[in-house]
C-alpha cells in the first residue's frame, strides 16, 4: 500500500509540474530536476541504490538547468551535474557505510566539476593549474603514504598453515560432448 501512495504522490506532482511548465514559461529544465527528485524519493522509501543514481545524476542536471535558465554565468550544467554525482557518492556512505564500489561518482564527478570549475568560478585558467596541482599532491599523498610497499607479499592473501600443505584444487572437469 505503501508503494502505490509513494507513486501516486509522485504521478500527481509529475502532472503538476508539467501543468506549470505548459501554462508558464518554467520549462523543461524543471522537469529534468523534479524527475530526479522523484528518483530520491524512490530511494528514501525503498533503498534501492538503483533509484539513488539516476536520482543524484537527475537531480544535479535540473539544478544546473534551472541555474542556467536564470542567468547563472559559466558551466554552470556540468558543475551541477558533478555535484549530482558527488552527491550519489555522499548520500550512499552515510546510508550504507562500506558498501563495496561506492567511490565510482567521484570519477565523473571529480572531472565535470574540474572541468567547470574555472568557468564557474570566474578564474578562466584554473583548470590549467588546479588539474597538474591535483594530480602532483596525489602523487606525493601515494608516495608518502605508510604502507608495506616494498614487501613484495603485501597485498597477497596469506596462506593459512593448513593452505601451505594442500595441493592445489584440480582444474574444473571438461563439459559433456553432445
Amino acid at each position: 500500500m505503501a508503494t502505490n501512495r509513494v507513486l501516486g504522490l509522485l504521478l500527481i506532482g509529475l502532472g503538476a509540474v508539467l501543468l506549470l511548465a505548459a501554462t508558464t514559461n518554467i520549462g523543461g529544465e524543471v522537469v529534468v530536476g523534479f524527475i530526479g527528485v522523484a528518483f530520491l524519493v524512490a530511494y528514501a522509501t525503498t533503498r534501492t541504490y538503483g533509484f539513488l543514481i539516476p536520482g543524484g545524476i537527475l537531480t544535479g542536471l535540473g539544478t544546473g538547468l534551472v541555474l542556467e535558465s536564470l542567468g547563472v554565468r559559466g558551466d554552470i550544467v556540468a558543475l551541477g551535474l558533478g555535484l549530482g554525482f558527488v552527491a550519489i557518492a555522499v548520500v550512499d556512505q552515510l546510508v550504507s557505510p562500506g558498501r563495496p564500489g561506492w567511490w565510482w561518482p567521484f570519477i565523473p564527478g571529480g572531472v565535470l566539476l574540474l572541468a567547470s570549475a574555472g568557468s564557474v568560478t570566474g578564474l578562466p585558467h584554473l583548470g590549467r593549474y588546479l588539474v597538474p596541482g591535483l594530480l602532483i599532491l596525489a602523487g606525493a599523498a601515494l608516495l608518502l603514504r605508510r604502507g608495506d610497499d616494498d614487501d613484495p607479499d603485501a597485498g597477497s592473501p596469506e596462506l593459512t598453515q593448513q593452505d601451505a600443505g594442500r595441493a592445489p584444487d584440480p582444474p574444473p572437469p571438461p563439459p559433456p560432448p553432445r
